[in-house]
């Protein structure tokens, strides 16, 4: 199968990761996308990741989005817990070689959010995963004109090669983070239009972001 790979912290999941992963799934033709969130904080990133939610609390969220995402879509996202068995210090290029290894069978490609581009260079082994590993760009603006020299730029290559592909065209581009989540719970507004009604019962239930 061909397997797109969706990581991240999801602290919390949100209606953005769904459009990113729907949409790579159906214009790339995908048999299946992986959300698969990152067990502690982002090697890569260790200031924006170092005080993220309980390993625990994220995915049970990531696991209501794939049931809210394949109920109402039909969309078939599956949540990963491959980080929590076999690399929880979430090193990218880590748990892209382990799971080449570990399904021979699946092709797996990890999608990175136009928005990383700036900051690619400091991923472990960066070199490594645009040389040797199935990468998928998603615009997270609208700037599409320019994103091909700005993937260009941050990969350190004179074109695009086979083993990259960039997500172009008609497509639907969503400014929604968790960190904007995160501020309105703390500023008691809603965020019911921003997530799944089972994820907000969620963080309500569990006191999260508070």
């Amino acid at each position: 199968m061909n397997i797109a790979i969706l990581g991240g912290a999801f602290d919390p999941p949100h209606i953005g990761h769904f459009l990113v992963a729907s949409q790579v799934k159906e214009m790339l033709k995908m048999d299946e996308v992986w959300l698969m969130p990152c067990y502690s904080y982002f090697p890569e990133f260790p200031v924006k990741f170092a005080r993220i939610t309980q390993p625990e609390d994220r995915l049970n969220m990531v696991q209501m989005f794939g049931d809210y995402a394949c109920l109402s879509a039909r969309q078939r996202l599956r949540t990963s817990d491959f980080e929590f068995k076999f690399n929880q210090k979430s090193r990218t290029i880590d748990t892209m070689r382990l799971l080449e290894k570990k399904y021979p069978q699946h092709s797996f490609s990890w999608i990175i959010g136009s928005d990383t581009l700036p900051t690619f260079q400091l991923w472990n082994e960066w070199q490594s995963l645009v040389k040797d590993h199935n990468l998928i760009i998603f615009p997270r603006d609208t700037d599409f004109k320019t994103l091909e020299r700005r993937v260009k730029k941050a990969f350190d290559i004179s074109k695009i090669s086979s083993n990259i592909s960039i997500i172009e065209g008609d497509v639907i581009v969503s400014n929604i983070a968790s960190t904007h989540i995160r501020n309105r719970i703390r500023e008691n507004k809603p965020i019911s239009l921003m997530t799944a009604p089972k994820i907000e019962k969620y963080i309500i239930d569990h006191k999260l972001y508070r």
